[in-house]
């Protein structure tokens, strides 16, 4: 729980300071990062994902309580990309694609990531066969 919750820490003020100077994909490199994290700990990716929505959402905050125009620049927008005209539509539209950037970087990561072989996964003494499927090691008789 405590890792997780770090782990939602450091992307949101991460995401969040760079979503601040306009680096919009950090979400991608954030769900990258916690995609190549071990299978072991299961929970980084959404809590990578809560905390790029959380750290896209801040700086938002902060725009509309400083009294610039984030409702108006979101309702014009909102209407350029064919979404109906409402700020709060264009708000949850832009978190959601913070929180789909970080899941397809970590699905692109385990994806493309190499598996290791581990005595947990039982698969020491095997090899794979010309088809894809698993030759029984030197323990199983044949």
């Amino acid at each position: 729980m405590a890792r997780r919750l770090a782990v939602f820490a450091v992307v949101a003020l991460i995401v969040a300071g760079t979503a601040a100077a306009g680096l919009w994909f950090v979400p991608f490199v954030a769900g990258v990062a916690a995609g190549l994290l071990p299978l072991r700990r299961p929970g980084i990716v959404p809590a990578a994902t809560l905390g790029a929505v959380a750290g896209w959402a801040l700086p938002l905050w902060i725009l509309a309580l400083r009294g610039l125009p984030a409702g108006a620049t979101a309702r014009a927008i909102a209407a350029l990309a064919g979404i109906p005209p409402y700020a709060a539509v264009a708000v949850v539209v832009t978190l959601l694609l913070a929180g789909l950037q970080t899941l397809a970087g970590a699905w692109l990561a385990r994806a493309l990531a190499p598996r290791r072989s581990s005595a947990a996964n039982g698969d020491l003494g095997r090899e794979p066969d010309e088809v894809g499927g698993v030759v029984p090691g030197p323990a199983v008789d044949r």
